[in-house]
This record gives structure tokens, C-alpha cells and sequence, in this order.
């Protein structure tokens, strides 16, 4: 299993920042971020590890996973693995329920909500030139 610090600089770099950016964007220093890539901080304070889970846009359990907060020898628990479903089969598929403020769509509302999604996902590539 990789460490804290492996994982921290790999994300970092694969996200074009440097240490001093994101020491920036965490209210910290580059060398506390340098100490913490090289393993010489077993455990960082929570508060760090969320500010850097949210600028890595990296799920804050899975730095807890690998920091020393967990004894990694004896977890047994994994990471839930997500599903992903496009759209467009979910409405399709009659077995799909969907439900809005606890009122199942029927075929035509989900119809609609599929081009509600499409527009909005269409509008969005525009940005915020038509604001």
C-alpha cells in the first residue's frame, strides 16, 4: 500500500501544482507539505488532511486510509467502489425506477427529465458567455 506522502505527491503532480501552490491553497507551508511527502509526518491533523483531500479533489477516508490514523496491516475494509450509469440507459430501461421528492416519474416525466439533462449539460459547455 502506498503512503500518504506517495499518494499527496502523486496527486499533486498529476494535477500541475507545485509544493508552494498548494502549501497556498492549504494555509500551510512548503516544507511542512515537503516533510509530509517524504513521510517524516505520521500523522497529519485532520483539518490538513481535509484541506488537501479538497484541493487534490481526493475523498478525505481514502488519506485517512493511508495515514498512520489506521493500522493498515489489520483493515479489513475497503473503499466503497462506485457505480456509474449513463443517463440515457437509466431511462430507458423500464426496470429503473426514479424518484423526485419521494414521487416515482413516470415515462413521459422521465422523458422529460433526460432532456431537462441534456439541455442543461448542452447550455453548460457555453459556460458563462451567455450570462
Amino acid at each position: 500500500m502506498k503512503s500518504l506522502g506517495e499518494i499527496v505527491r502523486q496527486r499533486r503532480l498529476g494535477k500541475n501544482l507545485t509544493l508552494d501552490q498548494l502549501a497556498i491553497l492549504i494555509d500551510s507551508s512548503k516544507s511542512y507539505l515537503s516533510k509530509l511527502e517524504n513521510n517524516h509526518i505520521e500523522k497529519p491533523k485532520p483539518s490538513t488532511l481535509r484541506k488537501i483531500a479538497k484541493q487534490l479533489d481526493m475523498e478525505y477516508n481514502e488519506l485517512v486510509m493511508h495515514s498512520n490514523y489506521v493500522d493498515k496491516d489489520t483493515m479489513s475494509w475497503k473503499l466503497p467502489s462506485a457505480t456509474y450509469y449513463e443517463i440515457d440507459s437509466i431511462l430507458e430501461d423500464k426496470k429503473n425506477i426514479i424518484m423526485v421528492q419521494g414521487k416515482i416519474l413516470e415515462k413521459g416525466e422521465r422523458e422529460k427529465l433526460l432532456k431537462m439533462v441534456q439541455l442543461l449539460f448542452d447550455w453548460s459547455k457555453f459556460g458563462s458567455s451567455l450570462l
